[in-house]
């Protein structure tokens, strides 16, 4: 099954985790590894500890952290933006989205299949948790009808203003979907993001501004991936990252850049820095700043990772 997915050398960059799950299948994980049940470096129950707490307890984490006196202006914030919702120590937070759209021959999906969507109407795509999001212009009518017509979706309930329909008994590959003029939101847990999307549950940025401080601390490029606790790759072992983030130019890069909070300035040792620099081939800048450290660098060619 093809997915969302940056190449190889994406998803190394991306911590060895790829860009999303199958478009619109049945895997409650989104295939996006975001599951905080990762032992001593995401758990509450981690044996790790970061300022006395467990290393994996982003709230405690969180209410620790100082503000960065930052808030996010949603008037002029990217769209994708607006759909990132708070789930506290269910996961590590992990999103992804991407504007830079793969071919529709590489993308494998019962989505598609029924509803001639994509890319024409598509403008990009997010992951976060279990759901992923379609962002477009879309006729929420028209496709309600295609997917009541079809054999492999039976349209069941209406959530927020999105018909909702599911797989048919027989269609075990075909998960949940809600549709709407600007988003076809799959996957279980749909409701999150269309109730961050149109207020009815707290955004990611609104509970935490340490985020609103990393996405602008970032470049506003055509792939970008964020999550709480350290990179989940062999060679980074840090726990006293609070929260990353990278941008890259697109799903094929030479180049991409990263940005690391801490929960303390003092985390961000000589030792750190040579570690994180194993990320890139090569870095051509590395900088800190208070407790963030941001990196550009090359990608790496080749790599097992992931």
């Amino acid at each position: 099954m093809t997915e969302w997915t940056t190449t190889r050398r994406g998803v190394v960059v991306a911590a060895g985790v790829g860009l999303a799950g199958c478009l619109g299948s049945s895997d409650d994980d989104g295939g996006n590894g975001n599951s905080n049940e990762n032992g001593d470096d995401g758990t509450e129950d981690s044996t790790e500890r970061v300022n006395g707490v467990p290393a994996g307890d982003i709230e405690a984490r969180r209410e620790q952290m100082p503000d960065p006196g930052v808030a996010v202006d949603w008037s002029t914030a990217r769209e994708f933006r607006k759909w990132l919702f708070d789930d506290g120590n269910e996961s590590n937070g992990r999103f992804d989205y991407t504007a830079d759209l793969p071919p529709a021959e590489d993308v494998d999906s019962p989505v598609i299949e029924v509803l001639d969507v994509y890319p024409d109407q598509v403008d990009a795509l997010v992951s976060q948790g279990t759901t992923q999001v379609v962002l477009g212009q879309f006729d929420a009518d028209a496709l309600e009808t295609q997917l009541a017509e079809s054999d492999r979706y039976e349209v069941a309930d209406e959530y927020g203003g999105y018909a909702v329909a599911d797989g048919a008994d027989d269609e075990t590959s075909a998960g949940p979907i809600a549709v709407g003029d600007d988003a076809l939101v799959l996957g279980s847990g749909y409701e999150n993001p269309i109730d961050a999307r149109h207020g009815d549950r707290d955004r990611l940025e609104d509970v935490d501004p340490w985020m609103t401080h990393l996405l602008e601390t970032l470049p506003e490029e055509p792939l970008v991936t964020g999550e709480y606790l350290e990179p989940l790759v062999d060679a980074i072992d840090i726990p006293e990252i609070y929260c990353w983030g990278l941008s890259m130019p697109g799903r094929d890069p030479e180049t991409a850049t990263w940005a690391f909070v801490f929960d303390d300035p003092d985390d961000i040792t000589d030792d750190v820095r040579t570690e994180l620099r194993t990320l890139a081939d090569e870095v051509d800048a590395l900088e800190v700043d208070g407790r963030t450290l941001t990196m550009d660098g090359t990608v790496p060619e080749n790599s097992d990772a992931g």
